[in-house]
């Protein structure tokens, strides 16, 4: 939150230092990419923990100042608002940075391990009947979850895909299908289903994803 202030308050200013709009954005990964890569213990905080960090380093740049021009209009909308801008900050990052992906990839697996063991002490038959009972969508989805979190990775994709076939906008399947397509090492189709949740839900871990899988697939 600091970090987002801070930006804003640099930003309102319409400035940027004596670099180019590019020097800028390359000294400002490197320097970021540089403290991502000594911490050994990566968590949540890591990434906000440099923020605060390295984008004070430029303040003094940043006062030094001068107008934007007409041709540096797309960076300035760029950094108009502190969250846009530190999310095309983490996106450059995964794709040039290599210690930034790798955590960010012990994250996602972490979470996955974590959705897999909320299913260890779930039957298949409990969920089964349930959705005998019941007919509920829902109940099926679980059913799908249950086979994900189990390495049923055929079953469930074929679940998966006959909930979105009579709801294609299902996200919740979608967004599940993606997971699953990259735990079978199908980027693409991962990428394309990230792309799709991003599109209805611009949350920011959708498009990390997205950008994840365009360095596996490269």
């Amino acid at each position: 939150m600091k970090t987002i202030l801070l930006l804003t308050f640099l930003i309102s200013t319409s400035i940027i230092c004596k670099l180019s709009a590019q020097e800028f954005i390359n000294k400002l990964d490197n320097e970021f990419c540089d403290c991502v890569s000594k911490e050994t213990n990566y968590t949540d905080k890591t990434f906000e923990d440099c923020s605060e960090k390295v984008i004070p380093n430029y303040q003094k740049d940043l006062e030094e100042l001068y107008i934007l021009d007409e041709q540096q209009d797309n960076f300035q909308k760029g950094i108009e608002h502190g969250q846009d801008f530190m999310k095309d900050l983490m996106i450059r990052l995964i794709r040039k940075c290599d210690a930034f992906y790798f955590h960010l990839e012990d994250l996602k697996k972490i979470g996955i391990n974590t959705f897999k063991k909320e299913y260890e002490s779930i039957s298949l038959d409990s969920l089964s009947q349930k959705f005998k009972e019941s007919q509920n969508i829902n109940d099926y989805w679980e059913m799908a979850n249950w086979n994900f979190a189990n390495n049923k990775y055929v079953e469930a994709e074929r679940m998966y895909k006959e909930i979105l076939k009579n709801e294609p906008d299902q996200m919740e399947s979608v967004y599940m299908l993606s997971l699953l397509y990259d735990e079978m090492g199908k980027y693409k189709e991962a990428k394309i289903l990230y792309d799709q949740v991003y599109a209805k839900f611009p949350k920011i871990e959708y498009k990390l994803y997205s950008e994840m899988n365009s360095r596996k697939i490269k």
